[in-house]
């Protein structure tokens, strides 16, 4: 379902289908699932901060790009994986998969899936592998910021944002019941990288519905050990 006021001939992939785009085993999973949690690429998380979450069976758990914080996946959830399409070097952030993963889908693969976000060229469909052109035709994402002080441009949604919105699309539009959560979508390491309207991002985020789920406090000697 798009929103009819949306110029859908406006920018690539208007005229994709944001619920068929997902394989239909991913679709049965998301049926089931009580919690989808996006786990950001965020140095500052801990062992301790996804423990915490209590990981089951019925979660599915989403990672991004390179995937930092694969060794904290298990196989008992299902794990699924966003990748997004660098353009001008014609690449997917993260693939080849790091060893972390490799042995995950070894393990699991038939609870583990693929998302590529962005594709700019046609790809043969593959069991396990979500393709969304860019952009995913979903307002937040439509209606993306482009131009920025001083004239430069954005280049467009982050990886985290896409999966996002997506994922909050789908449980309003789609019928599925689980809770959304995040966990380190914060800027807790540092310096963000300036090619994304991270405000854009960060006021979406506080105005929804999904679960912010806050870091586990720091020992002391862990902050002193950061500020070295």
């Amino acid at each position: 379902m798009m929103d009819e006021h949306m110029a859908l001939d406006a920018l690539p992939g208007g005229d994709q289908s944001v619920l068929q785009a997902l394989p239909e085993a991913l679709r049965t999973c998301l049926s089931r699932a009580a919690r989808v949690v996006l786990i950001a690429n965020n140095p500052a998380i801990t062992a301790a901060d996804f423990q915490a979450l209590d990981i089951g069976a019925d979660d599915i758990v989403v990672s991004f790009n390179t995937c930092i914080k694969a060794p904290l996946l298990n196989a008992q959830s299902v794990n699924v994986f966003v990748h997004g399409y660098n353009a001008p070097d014609a690449y997917f952030f993260g693939l080849p998969y790091g060893p972390d993963v490799q042995r995950l889908m070894e393990r699991a693969g038939e609870r583990c899936f693929t998302m590529l976000v962005g594709c700019a060229a046609p790809m043969c469909p593959l069991p396990q592998v979500a393709m969304y052109w860019d952009r995913i035709p979903l307002p937040p994402l439509w209606n993306y910021p482009v131009d920025r002080p001083g004239g430069k441009r954005y280049v467009g949604p982050s990886t985290g944002f896409n999966t996002l919105v997506l994922f909050d699309w789908l449980r309003g539009h789609a019928g599925y019941t689980y809770q959304l959560l995040t966990l380190g979508f914060s800027n807790e390491a540092g310096k963000l990288w300036g090619g994304h309207a991270w405000d854009y991002e960060r006021d979406w985020l506080q105005k929804s519905d999904i679960i912010v789920v806050p870091l586990q406090p720091r020992r002391w000697w862990q902050k002193l050990f950061r500020q070295r």
